[in-house]
């Protein structure tokens, strides 16, 4: 005789459900969050490092190409400037350091950092060079071409070559200094030359400059009478990183257009085409991330 089991019965659960996920460690998802973040942050800081050690180079060389050809017609017609005033970044004179490659770089007047990313700077409150007193000329170490990145191989008896508007002069290198080493000032009719640059200590010495260079030169020959000279430059030389409100200002401004150029980017990329996104998108984003990195320059230090 044969057992019958009751059917089963289904409860009916009146409350309300939680449709919740199950609990787990919310930090396992930090990883997958920061990670787009750390690749956008290294990809920047390969791209800045290649602008300053590569594509700055371009950019001045770009700049001396036409302010060789504004300075050679200046020299031609003899309107080249022999004292002051002098325009911020416009030529004064042609620079040729034999012994370390550099020939016929553009010397432009005033050595802050948007003036030395064309080339060598002539320093406000000295003569220009070949003129009775004391010239001084700065240069960068590392970025946009590195003008002045080999200065410091340079030893006594080395040629230093100057064309201004009132000719050709020759110098000779009687040694170097570091910022803070004292040296007797030009005797009465007597003409100096002093490079300054910054250099470095150590491992890796090229890339971490750190103190300022001098280096130092008389001139061989009969020095020509000194044109009027400018106060000195009230930020002086050194290696101090400084930033106008002005320049911040810009580099706000174009942060915002570079933050605009890749949301167009992304926006083509899911709904124009992929095509249109590359052809259009990247070379506006390059543009503007040009831009971004050239502000950006202006506030290192102006002999790097």
């Amino acid at each position: 005789m044969s057992t019958l089991t009751p059917p089963a019965t289904t409860e009916v659960h009146a409350g309300e459900i939680d449709a919740s996920p199950p609990g787990g460690d919310r930090r396992a998802d930090l990883p997958a969050l920061l990670s787009p973040v750390m690749l956008a942050l290294a990809i920047l800081l390969a791209w800045m490092l290649v602008y300053l050690l590569v594509l700055s180079g371009f950019e001045k060389s770009h700049d001396q190409d036409r302010l060789y050809n504004e300075l050679r017609s200046q020299l031609a017609e003899g309107t080249a400037p022999v004292g002051a005033p002098i325009v911020a970044g416009e030529p004064v004179a042609l620079l040729s350091i034999p012994d370390v490659g550099v020939d016929n770089l553009v010397v432009v007047e005033g050595g802050r950092s948007e003036q030395l990313k064309q080339g060598p700077g002539h320093a406000l409150g000295t003569v220009l060079p070949g003129q009775a007193g004391w010239s001084v000329v700065t240069g960068r170490s590392l970025t946009f071409g590195a003008p002045f990145g080999r200065i410091d191989e340079l030893r006594a008896g080395d040629d230093i070559r100057v064309t201004t508007g009132q000719g050709e002069f020759t110098f000779e290198v009687t040694g170097n200094r570091t910022e803070g080493e004292e040296i007797a000032a030009p005797a009465p009719g007597e003409a100096r030359l002093s490079l300054v640059t910054s250099v470095g200590d150590g491992w890796l010495s090229s890339l971490r400059p750190s103190e300022v260079l001098y280096v130092d030169a008389k001139l061989l020959g009969k020095p020509v009478v000194a044109g009027p000279v400018t106060g000195p430059d009230p930020q002086g030389i050194g290696m101090r990183a400084r930033a106008s409100t002005g320049q911040l200002a810009l580099l706000a401004v174009a942060v915002q257009l570079l933050v605009l150029a890749l949301i167009g980017a992304v926006w083509a990329w899911f709904r124009w085409s992929r095509v249109g996104a590359w052809v259009t998108g990247l070379p506006a984003v390059l543009a503007v991330l040009w831009m971004v990195s050239s502000l950006v320059s202006r506030l290192l230090p102006a002999l790097i």
